[in-house]
């Protein structure tokens, strides 16, 4: 009888424990995902801590406390960034500035291009089909790119707020990171506490060397298009640059949006067949780096995901969260993957 009642009790404790548990992540993501600006800046703060925690571990290694070694560091990044900033925003400016008092002419510029390639298709074909797309590229283009402008000041304000919650959460995450780990481990149930503490340390690795592994990768795709745009004098080369460095965190496809802007423009300004063959060639170099060197190297062996699964998780992500979710699509697939494994190996006794 006191073993039953000992039973009794103590399956009653591990069940408030597994509902604490469960509770907290769910508070945890209604947060984030209904309060405004608290995704993305999560999702940074996630994203720097994940970048400064090698450095800030090496520096508690040395004997530094860690409070004062992520002060540091803080400091020493808040310090390069504010001397990249200053050297290349007049720059970006007067490019940004320029660019919106050409915008219309490169909206005049592929809405004919795009009315051209119709009339192609359409001599080709013949009556078998016809293409009519040039009027909705139009009135979106022109929907698109007057939204952005008007809504500038508040895409700034936006960006200004993200901007400074996200290293206060990072700071935190830095700091007590371990200490909000160890307080959700103890609401874990003593009989799923080994699965859990595997998926974390697991997942938590695997992430933070993803995200390393593609800012990196991102970063010299970026450098090289902008090296070679430089290079032919390119119109914009660190504006396409930096767009190309960002849609290459989209697996796939996003290469090739990457290079869309820069072809518009050469085909816009009528640099002829040279110039645009020195584009698509500059595009064509960045990407044969990343495929033959930076993804093998760097990346590959972190996310072991099948093509095909990678695929179905960027269409899922796009019609989720859009943009957004296509770039965290793929650390998300993965945690799935590993969690699904870790708790069948759990409950079949099997091991990978």
């Amino acid at each position: 009888m006191v073993n039953t009642a000992f039973e009794r009790r103590l399956k009653r404790e591990q069940l408030i424990r597994l509902i604490s548990f469960l509770g907290v992540l769910v508070a945890f993501f209604v947060v984030i995902l209904t309060v405004e600006n608290m995704l993305i800046s999560c999702l940074l703060a996630f994203v720097f801590s994940y970048l400064l925690n090698p450095l800030v571990t090496f520096m508690e290694r040395k004997g530094f406390n860690r409070a004062l070694a992520i002060s540091l560091v803080f400091v020493a990044v808040t310090g390069l960034f504010t001397v990249v900033v200053s050297a290349t925003f007049p720059f970006i400016s007067d490019q940004v500035a320029s660019l919106r008092s050409e915008l219309p002419k490169y909206i005049d510029g592929t809405i004919r291009l795009i009315e051209e390639t119709e009339e192609r298709l359409a001599a080709l074909s013949g009556t078998l089909f016809t293409i009519d797309i040039s009027d909705k590229v139009e009135t979106t283009l022109l929907a698109w790119t007057s939204s952005l402008f008007d809504d500038l000041p508040r895409i700034v304000t936006k960006i200004f707020s993200i901007l400074l919650l996200a290293p206060f959460f990072s700071f935190f995450l830095l700091k007590d990171g371990r200490t909000f780990s160890k307080i959700l481990l103890m609401m874990v149930p003593n009989n799923i506490f080994e699965l859990v503490l595997t998926l974390y340390y697991q997942i938590n690795t695997q992430i933070g060397q993803f995200v390393r592994a593609r800012l990196l990768e991102a970063a010299l795709v970026g450098l090289i298009v902008w090296i070679g745009l430089a290079a032919i004098g390119a119109r914009y080369a660190t504006l396409l640059a930096i767009f190309a460095a960002l849609t290459n965190l989209i697996p796939y496809i996003g290469p090739f949006i990457g290079a869309v802007p820069a072809l518009i423009i050469a085909l816009i300004n009528g640099e002829g067949a040279v110039g645009i063959f020195l584009v698509m060639m500059i595009y064509l170099i960045a990407q044969l780096v990343d495929a033959l060197l930076l993804i093998p190297l760097v990346v590959a062996k972190i996310v072991d995901l099948h093509p095909i699964t990678v695929v179905i998780a960027i269409i899922i992500g796009a019609q989720v969260m859009g943009v957004l979710g296509m770039l965290i699509s793929i650390p998300v697939a993965s945690a799935i993957k590993v969690t699904v494994t870790s708790v069948y190996g759990h409950l079949t006794g099997f091991r990978t």
